[in-house]
């Protein structure tokens, strides 16, 4: 195993890092801390470790300094134990001081008791330690209690808008030309369609589908069905469908119990509530609660259901054309949850998509519409109004995908923007990506 080890390592020292597109995620090179990078499946994580290796070089570490290793090459058995991963790195390399070595370990949770492991290098060897996991074996929760305080998550998250033009070679700052807008536009079409995942970029329309079923299915039975040991796979199918059918809409579990019992289908309400809490956390489908200041009323209150990528409702089961609506509402909270989880809706004889409360910045209310016409206005705008009753204070904004009323129609304390323009703003501020949460 050792001499596998040795090749595997050496291999990669020798071999140019593969080229790979910027996404714009800071993760600190120097921060003394075991950096963790978490997110759904195909959303870039192993890329960014290729990226945070090139930012190093560019400070003039050397690839012997750095020790990569992918735990899903099915070459590596360390049933024997893991200290040979770093005796192998000594016999290739006897003079390098262990100290300043930089560990980029990747799909770590594929080993058993990595955290002891993990702990064990930062602890004794080094404390430049970069890890990635699938989402489903490699939780937050799981980080905060297996690292006790010696990490910094962070998530990657399918593409932004601006990093897709990014990706597709398109400037995104440049919204004045008549030809980059138009760019700028029919990309927006294809985004709000198949969402943000790497590699749909430059793939043939009709692909797409089949490979976002794909990502669909090793969420399914990868990261949920094999990690929770689940023998039922038409339940859980049936849970997440109609989670994904559900999305932009409240949900209650309550009824989705009184309709499974009426189908002769047994199952208890905890194990449905088990089952939802798995589903949720492995970055497919998620939920923002009604707004209130009681954290109690929030938690026992209906949920809306929303999904990371609009890409994986194209895939399972929506007719677009149906849907506009939902997907613009939908790629509008994913904007939102890319720089906050602070997000609410409120609903109290009157809606508003939703309530956001930045760290930095006063509350934001937001409502979203497909097209901000005369028929639809006054009803916009009176949600917006009450709920800033509600929420002192808060900058208020329509956001839509079409907007034809004009503007010295609008009241002066609402802000109105189109939905690719609010997506430019918003991931022009915030990048598109979480700022990472010190676990």
């Amino acid at each position: 195993m050792k001499q596998i080890l040795k090749t595997i390592i050496k291999d990669f020292h020798l071999k140019p890092l593969p080229p790979f597109k910027p996404r714009h995620l800071a993760v600190p090179l120097d921060l003394d801390k075991i950096i963790t990078i978490i997110g759904p499946r195909r959303a870039g994580k192993t890329w960014y470790l290729f990226q945070l290796m090139a930012s190093l070089q560019k400070l003039d570490i050397k690839r012997e300094q750095i020790l990569y290793l992918n735990f899903e090459d099915e070459r590596l058995d360390l049933d024997t134990g893991y200290d040979q991963i770093l005796d192998a790195y000594l016999e290739l390399y006897p003079d390098q001081k262990l100290d300043e070595l930089y560990i980029f370990f990747d799909e770590i949770q594929e080993i058993p008791d990595w955290e002891k492991y993990v702990r064990r290098l930062y602890d004794t060897i080094s404390r430049k330690i970069f890890l990635t996991g699938s989402n489903a074996k490699m939780l937050s929760k799981e980080i905060a209690s297996s690292l006790r305080g010696r990490s910094l998550s962070f998530e990657i998250m399918p593409l932004s808008f601006s990093e897709f033009l990014s990706f597709k070679r398109i400037d995104s700052k440049d919204t004045d030309s008549t030809k980059n807008r138009a760019k700028i536009q029919n990309s927006f079409e294809e985004y709000l369609t198949w969402g943000g995942y790497p590699e749909l970029v430059d793939m043939e329309t009709r692909y797409k589908a089949n490979i976002l079923q794909e990502y669909f299915n090793v969420m399914l039975y990868r990261d949920l069905m094999d990690r929770y040991e689940i023998r039922d796979a038409s339940i859980l199918k049936y849970l997440i469908k109609r989670l994904i059918g559900s999305f932009t809409k409240e949900f209650s579990i309550n009824k989705l119990y009184n309709d499974l019992k009426s189908r002769g289908i047994r199952i208890g309400k905890d194990s449905i509530y088990r089952l939802m809490d798995r589903i949720f956390s492995v970055y497919m489908v998620t939920y923002v609660e009604k707004y209130d200041p009681a954290v109690v009323k929030r938690e026992m209150s209906n949920k809306k259901i929303y999904l990371y990528d609009n890409g994986i409702a194209s895939a399972i089961r929506y007719a677009f054309s149906e849907d506009r609506g939902k997907f613009l509402e939908n790629i509008i909270f994913t904007g939102i949850r890319s720089t906050t989880e602070a997000v609410f809706f409120l609903k109290n004889g009157y809606e508003c998509d939703f309530a956001v409360f930045p760290e930095t910045d006063k509350p934001i209310l937001i409502q979203v519409t497909q097209t901000l016409s005369q028929d639809n206005l006054s009803r916009e705008i009176n949600g917006l109004e009450k709920a800033g009753k509600k929420i002192k204070n808060s900058r208020r904004l329509l956001i839509a995908g079409e907007v034809s009323v004009p503007s010295d129609s609008l009241p002066k304390w609402v802000e109105v923007k189109t939905a690719y323009e609010w997506l430019l703003e918003c991931n022009g501020n915030n990048p598109g990506l979480t700022p990472g949460k010190n676990l």
